[in-house]
């Protein structure tokens, strides 16, 4: 990730998939924070997404939070709000703080996404620490909902 300075508070990046820093956030589905809040002032952060096949982005929805969803590659089936829908390459959704979503990959290899999430605040905090309970096995969603906002369903 490269940054320069603007004339503004904030700074310009230029950063890569490759380069972002990966959490495991569910059984077969991996997030990285691409673009974090330091270089946006919390305003927003930008992650990407790998989903294995059949495996699920499980159901929740953030309190304080708006994620917007940007398909890459592969196939996802969004339920946004009870409403579901088909995602696949260039497909994108937004999901308003307070309103429910679940993914699965439902093609047959693996699905790719971007996602960005206002304020960016919490992110990368949240994922780690998703990440540090799903490695060890000892969940504690009341934790989660406390800390950062997140509710499972």
């Amino acid at each position: 990730m490269t940054r320069k300075q603007t004339g503004t508070v904030k700074e310009t990046v230029v950063a890569s998939w490759d380069s972002s820093r990966n959490y495991m956030m569910a059984e077969d589905e991996f997030t990285g924070i691409v673009v974090g809040k330091e270089a946006t002032g919390s305003e927003y952060v930008i992650t990407n997404g790998v989903v294995a096949p059949g495996a699920v982005i499980p159901e929740h929805f953030h309190k304080w939070e708006d994620q917007t969803f940007h398909v890459i590659e592969g196939q996802l089936e969004a339920r946004i709000g009870g409403e579901t829908h088909t995602l696949g390459p260039g497909g994108s959704v937004h999901c308003p703080r307070g309103v429910p979503h679940f993914m699965r990959n439902t093609g047959q290899s693996q699905a790719k996404l971007i996602s960005y999430i206002f304020p960016g605040d919490w992110a990368e905090e949240f994922m780690a620490e998703t990440s540090r309970q799903n490695m060890s096995g000892a969940r504690d969603p009341g934790l989660i909902e406390e800390r950062f906002g997140v509710v499972y369903l």
